[in-house]
Order: structure tokens, then sequence, then C-alpha cells
């Protein structure tokens, strides 16, 4: 098959920090391939159609009646109604029997079976169609279903031999086929390859299934070993399990099959920056951002890294684009904050932490910062101490926090308060004696007075 536009997946997500990219193609089954176990209550009845199997049965025809097929093709098609056309309920959650004949058909043809494995999918086997003349007999079927009054159709068509996939894998195959014919929309008829399995491992990434999605994405690979989103795939894989040296292996190659993509060029400084390399990381972000410019991910990280080299008047300008690039991300909006503050802009550092806590309400950390640096500035000390206050009471056992709040209390005059503030982050470990010598030495001042 020929390949498909780039543009297919320029939908690119991060996660744990990496970009790669995301595949959704808005499918409403929630079934899955692979995980499909049989009819479920709205497929059609059996006793109208003897031939047909549930997908387990499915599976054992192909390995008792199938196993010494040469070549093999499996089918999988996917049924739903266009918006607007008029069918009743029982129309649109059975599927009717003249979208189910051709493939019954066909299968009685050439000997092969077939099965509803979901509401509105069929997969059918049929036996001795090698590549060309399955994509003929999905034409076919695709050309039956058409006409007003018929539900739209979209098919995936896999074949075997296909690398070391087993001839019972090749239904598997077509499901990816079909999940990747998805993309493109109903009347479109789409052949197993890397791509379905690169958006079959995006479906096991989403899912928390990391080793699910490093198997088909190197599956892929074998399918197609110079696929850029693979290797970016892969390598972000390897990186969330903190298996660096893999990780930069892959977005090397994915860098090198593609030397303009941004992705895997931030990726590979991302995972520098894990390993402690920042001057080399740097280098990959401001690559990344030359070819791509204000993608958040990499701005934000350009900013971070200055900051942590020291760098301060260089991040400011990119983590003030990373806070408009991404208005409801309060990490920049606080990484703002602690730019503009080591500046000295205290009133332009107040109004990026209040961003932060508007974003994020329960930020304990931003509302203790934003508490203290409206201490320091000797106003609004109600405010500071509400702000400590909250901070101390999302988070009662950090000792910074504590201590803010116990130079609020100074501030205010509450010598009190101050003290027991002071003497709890003491027990919490941060050094607040000084604190507690000064406090104390006023208290008996006023004592004396």
């Amino acid at each position: 098959m020929a390949r498909h536009s780039p543009d297919l997946f320029k939908n690119r997500s991060a996660t744990q920090e990496f970009l790669y990219s995301h595949s959704d193609d808005g499918m409403d089954d929630q079934t899955s391939p692979g995980i499909l176990t049989g009819c479920d209550g709205n497929a059609a009845p059996r006793s109208h159609f003897a031939d047909m199997l549930d997908r387990t049965e499915l599976l054992a025809f192909i390995d008792t009646h199938l196993h010494g097929a040469s070549k093999l093709c499996a089918i999988a098609v996917r049924f739903e109604w266009a918006a607007g056309v008029k069918a009743d309920d029982e129309a649109r959650t059975a599927l009717p029997e003249e979208a189910i004949i051709p493939i019954a058909t066909i299968c009685q043809r050439h000997r092969g079976a077939w099965s509803q494995i979901a509401r509105n999918r069929i997969t059918c086997v049929l036996p001795q169609l090698g590549a060309a003349e399955g994509r003929l007999a999905a034409r076919h079927l695709l050309d039956a279903f058409q006409g007003e009054q018929r539900p739209l159709t979209t098919i995936g068509v896999a074949t075997y031999p296909t690398i070391n996939f087993t001839r019972s894998q090749t239904v598997e195959n077509a499901e990816k086929a079909l999940e990747h014919a998805g993309f493109i929309g109903p009347g479109t008829i789409i052949d197993f390859d890397a791509v379905s399995l690169n958006i079959s491992g995006d479906r096991h990434y989403q899912a928390g299934d990391i080793a699910g999605a490093m198997a088909e994405y190197q599956k892929g690979l074998r399918l197609d070993p110079v696929d850029m989103n693979l290797h970016n795939s892969l390598g972000v894989c390897h990186g969330v399990l903190k298996d660096y040296d893999n990780a930069l292996t892959a977005f090397d190659n994915a860098i090198w099959l593609s030397p303009q993509e941004m992705m895997a060029i931030y990726n590979k400084g991302y995972i520098l920056l894990l390993k402690g390399k920042r001057e080399q990381a740097l280098e990959c972000f401001l690559d990344a951002d030359a070819r791509e410019p204000n993608v958040f991910e990499v701005i934000f990280h350009l900013g971070q890294t200055f900051m942590e080299m020291g760098a301060t008047e260089k991040a400011r300008p990119y983590l003030e684009a990373a806070s408009r690039a991404n208005r409801r991300s309060g990490p920049a909006c606080k990484s703002l904050g602690r730019c503009l503050e080591m500046l000295g802009l205290t009133k332009e550092a107040i109004q990026a932490y209040k961003r932060a806590v508007k974003i994020n309400p329960v930020d304990a950390e931003s509302l203790s910062i934003l508490g203290r640096l409206y201490s320091q500035r000797g106003e609004s000390l109600d405010v500071a101490s509400v702000l400590c206050e909250q901070s101390v009471r999302l988070s009662p056992d950090n000792g910074i926090f504590r201590h803010r709040l116990g130079h609020v209390y100074l501030n205010q005059g509450k010598l009190g308060h101050a003290l027991a503030e002071f003497e709890l982050a003491v027990a919490l470990g941060h050094d607040s004696q000084p604190q507690i010598a000064a406090t104390q030495d006023r208290m008996m001042e006023a004592k004396a007075s």
C-alpha cells in the first residue's frame, strides 16, 4: 500500500514530557482488536445464518480447516449509519441482513468462514487468496454495500503470509487495518501495514500497556524498518521505562531517517536532560525550536534548562512564550514566576504565580510562594496569611511552607503564632532556629515594655 501523507500523524501528544504522534480516529465502537471474544447481544441471530461463527470459533476454524493453506486473506468490515440517514433503533443496533448476505455469500464461494465480532463489525477469512485477490474481494464487498439507506462501510484487509505472523493472527491484523482505515473514513479499504501497527501500539500505550505498545512498534519496524514514527514511539517507551541508552538509539534512528522532524530531536534532548547532560540537551531543544518554533514542550524546557544553567535572562522569553502557548499550564506559570522573581521583578512574579493558582487552586507551593512575595512587599499581609495558611492546610508536613507562614505572622505581629510555626518547621526538618530566637527576643521585649 502507498504510504499515507505524514499529515495523518501530525496530531502530536505529550506524555511524561515526551512527544509522540498520537493516533485518534474517533471510532465510537468501544471494542478493540485482539480482545473481542464473540458476538454481543446486538449481533444478528445465529439461527438466520447457520454458518456464522463467533470469534473463538473463527480462529479455531483457521487452525483446524485452514492450517495447510499457503495463502489466506482476512477482511474486517465496519458499518456505521451516516448522519441524517433515517433508520429505526433496531436497524442502528443490529446489522440488516442485506449487509451480512454479501459477506456470507463470498465466504461460501471461497470456502471461508465469517464472524460478527461486535455490534457493527464482521470479519471473514478466505483461503488461497493473496493480497491482490483479497483487495479485489474487499472492493466487491464495498461495492455491494453502496446505496442510499445503507450503512457506511470501512474495510481492513490482511493476508498470510506476512513476516512471521501465523494464519490465525491474520484475523487480528485485519482488525488493526480496519482501525487504521478509521482515520480515512467510510468507503476506505486499508491493507495491513506498519502504520496499522503504529496505531495499535498507540492504543496500548494510551492504556498504560507499555510492553504491549513496544511489541507492536517492533513488529511494525519488521514490516517497515525506515518508519520514523515507529522509531520515535519506541524511543518514548524506552524513555518512560528509564532505559535511556536504548531510547537515545531509537531517537537517533528517527532523526537519521527524518532530520527535519522535531519530535525525535526534542525527545533526544529530554533524555539527555534526564541523564544530566544539560548542554547537549539545550542544543537539541534549540535545534527543535529552530525547525518548528513555539511548540510548548520545547520552549518550556528551553526556559527550564536556561534557568538550571543560571542563564535567567535567556530563560525569560522562552518561559513567557510557554505560558502563552499553553495558558492552562500551571508549571509554566510557576516557572515563569520563579524566573521573574530571580530577576527582581517581584510584581510581575506575583502575577505569574496568581495565574498558576488560578489554574490549580490546590497548588500548595504556588500559594506559599505567593504569600511570601506579598509579605516581602509589605502589603496585603492579610492576603499573604490566607495564602500561606491555605498552603499548610494542603501540605501540613512541609517545613518550608510552615516557615513562610511563620514569617507572615511575624510581620503581622502575631508573635505566638509565628513562634509555633517556626517550631513546627524545625520539627519538619527546616532550619528556622534563627527565626525562633528572633521571635523569642521580640516576645521578651514586648513583655518588658
